[in-house]
């Protein structure tokens, strides 16, 4: 009976094997040499899956020219040695056509194996200048308004990038071959062969910026009027700024914006403060310094009652 069952699953693996679905192979053993990629590591590889951010990212408002696009990578063969070099290319996007554009070579002699990781492995660092001129940008920073919004439209998702494995036996490993989505979800296997440069919207901090009036959105289960807040900066502390129109009732309260390095820590809070008709007002949210908003979720203990709500607030002039 062992037997029966032993040639029965024999079958039952032939079978499905036979009907595999090849989209399904990470691997793509197909169209790649067994084993033969080059995977992610390092920095981009943690921002990915441990940081849940872009591998890599820049900032065409306040780039300088001074910055890298790094990455490690490690390549996985049964055998080490079958790598020659690889290829590096940009995407370059010209309506709605794509050109791969050479942007160096990487010899297997700058391979080096340590501790870090089982396999051969290699740091890369390509220089932004050099990437935007293969873009066909200028390559001269500041940037001009013109490649500023080149990157931030045309490349809105990202400059593509593609690594092509050369073997020693003369044959190529494309990036092209990567297309099974299994590939995106392993971080042992997540492939440096297609890489993005993310292109972010974002300004420099300025403490002097946010003057004038505001169009303020209330939204709450307490409350949802719009009212006018004029912002007045507090001659002592250049991130203060004094709002005259809290939750409409023509009282001051401030807030204080935290300078940011970032998108993701542009903070203002509203700190907890004892208005003028006796009520206690908090709030934390986020600002965006291009376009000049905030979002804030807020709270009033007035009355003995507590009131919460979001502002959206909307320079109006």
């Amino acid at each position: 009976m062992k037997k029966i069952y032993s040639l029965l699953i024999v079958g039952f693996l032939a079978l499905a094997i036979s009907c595999a679905d090849d989209s399904l192979d990470p691997l793509q053993f197909k169209s790649v040499k067994k084993g033969t990629i080059l995977a992610l590591r390092g920095t981009q590889l943690k921002n990915i899956y441990v940081n849940g951010l872009p591998g890599a990212e820049l900032f065409p408002k306040i780039a300088t020219g001074t910055e890298k696009f790094n990455f490690d990578a490690e390549y996985l063969s049964e055998d080490p040695s079958t790598l020659s070099s690889f290829d590096i290319y940009v995407i370059k996007k010209t309506g709605s056509t794509r050109e791969k554009v050479l942007l160096t070579n990487i010899p297997f002699s700058s391979f080096k194996t340590t501790s870090d990781y089982a396999r051969p492995w290699v740091s890369v660092s390509l220089s932004v200048v050099d990437i935007f001129k293969k873009l066909g940008l200028s390559g001269t920073f500041p940037l001009s308004d013109a490649d500023i919004n080149t990157l931030l439209t045309t490349y809105a998702f990202g400059v593509q990038m593609e690594c092509d494995l050369n073997l020693t036996d003369g044959t190529k490993v494309l990036a092209s071959d990567l297309v099974a989505a299994g590939l995106y979800q392993s971080n042992q296997f997540y492939p440096a062969q297609k890489l993005t440069y993310a292109m972010t919207d974002y300004c420099a901090y300025d403490a002097n910026s946010w003057s004038g009036v505001y169009a303020s959105q209330e939204s709450g289960a307490c409350c949802n009027s719009l009212e006018d807040n004029k912002f007045t900066q507090d001659p002592s502390d250049p991130n203060k700024w004094i709002m005259d129109n809290w939750w409409g009732d023509a009282v001051d309260a401030y807030v204080v914006f935290t300078p940011s390095t970032q998108p993701d820590d542009q903070i203002v809070t509203v700190p907890t403060q004892t208005t003028s008709e006796g009520g206690v007002a908090s709030g934390t949210g986020t600002y965006n310094q291009c376009l000049k908003t905030m979002t804030i979720s807020c709270k009033y203990v007035l009355g003995g009652a507590t009131y919460q709500w979001t502002y959206s607030l909307t320079p109006k002039n």
